[in-house]
């Protein structure tokens, strides 16, 4: 089973906030580029390298 990382609003420009514990996970620096994907109708995020 998946474990949850944090919840985030989406705000009226579709933005959302990457919560604290998935940055650190993922080593997300600020500028740099997400990419999202899409499986078996789950979307899974990873940080760009």
């Amino acid at each position: 089973m998946a474990k949850i990382l944090g919840a985030s609003k989406v705000t009226v420009r579709y933005q959302v906030t990457v919560p604290e514990q998935v940055r650190k996970l993922l080593g997300i620096k600020e500028g740099q580029t997400l990419v999202f994907t899409e499986e078996n109708g789950k979307v899974s995020l990873m940080a760009e390298i």
